[in-house]
């Protein structure tokens, strides 16, 4: 059995995220720059969470992202391509887990 290539864009090597990531699909919206738009949270850790966003963003941008029922949370753009960026939360560690608590549990239990 043949080995199955890495997904282009992906890292091949072991995963070295500090915070294990939950996958789920929720709208949000981003502010950058004094402008809200639309986003779409593809996962979540304790750390930050990676967005379906359109635009053009470039890491080190300070964000705001808010999700229905849970908030707005603070963090900056680590990385943005293809559509996508990685949001590291700028909150706490207590912070952050209690937000990720609290969106695994709208996407497991609505």
């Amino acid at each position: 059995m043949m080995p199955t290539p890495p997904e282009p864009g992906r890292a091949s090597g072991p995963d070295l995220r500090e915070h294990p990531r939950a996958e789920l699909l929720m709208a949000g919206r981003l502010l950058c720059g004094g402008r809200w738009i639309s986003c779409r949270v593809v996962n979540v850790s304790a750390g930050g969470a990676r967005l379906k966003i359109e635009g053009d963003y470039r890491p080190g941008q300070d964000l705001v992202l808010e999700l229905p029922v849970c908030g707005r949370y603070s963090g900056v753009a680590v990385w943005a391509r293809g559509g996508e960026l990685g949001l590291k939360f700028a909150c706490g560690p207590e912070q952050s887990a209690e937000l990720t608590e609290a969106l695994i549990g709208l996407a497991t239990y609505g």
